[in-house]
């Protein structure tokens, strides 16, 4: 099994990132979040990875940490619970958030990401709530970088696009949030999500 990558970023996007190693350029899909933690192009990273062979093709997932790894296992083991379902669940919210609304049955919170229908999320509910609800609920070491700040919502706004939202959405969302300032970009990214998915604070 591939349990890491490491190699020199050449490529990065809200859903993949291209990663040089050994003259070769593999792909490996991510949570959209984690786009926010990426080095800079060029820059060496070390990407925790879960390789899967789907329909004949060889499919590389990354991760910020095992972490993140072990729940998205746990999440494709549920029947109806592809790769691109975990992946947006883990993108649109922390191990720790989607952990708790599991535990804490908030099928609202589940249904907010796109993606997931009621029945999914009861699946969720049923099939983790025991599994999860003797684990820490605090994760360890945090996944995000608290030095990052955001001085614009470029990033955010690219993160946004990518996932299917349209540019007045966007500018919806950042009209309303208003310009923050010393707000670490995932923290934002989070804020319009909740926004966009009508979960006001």
């Amino acid at each position: 099994m591939l349990s890491y990558i490491q190699g020199k970023l050449l490529e990065s996007h809200p859903q993949y990132v291209i990663v040089g190693v050994m003259g070769l350029g593999i792909q490996v899909l991510i949570p959209p979040s984690f786009y926010f933690d990426l080095p800079a192009l060029g820059e060496e990273i070390t990407i925790t990875t879960y390789l899967q062979l789907k329909d004949e093709e060889l499919v590389l997932y990354g991760f910020r940490a095992k972490e993140e790894k072990d729940l998205f296992l746990m999440l494709t083991s549920i029947s109806g619970v592809g790769p691109k379902v975990a992946l947006a669940l883990l993108g649109h919210l922390s191990c720790s958030q989607l952990r708790r609304a599991i535990v804490e049955e908030d099928i609202n919170t589940l249904t907010c990401v796109p993606g997931i229908g009621g029945k999914t999320a009861k699946r969720l509910v049923y099939e983790l709530h025991e599994k999860l609800v003797g684990q820490t609920e605090e994760i360890h070491g945090s996944l995000s970088n608290p030095e990052r700040e955001v001085d614009s919502w470029s990033d955010v706004q690219q993160a946004l696009l990518g996932l299917g939202y349209s540019s007045q959405e966007v500018a919806r969302a950042r009209k309303t949030l208003g310009e923050k300032k010393s707000i670490e970009v995932e923290i934002l990214f989070r804020e319009a999500l909740n926004f966009l998915a009508g979960r006001h604070p």
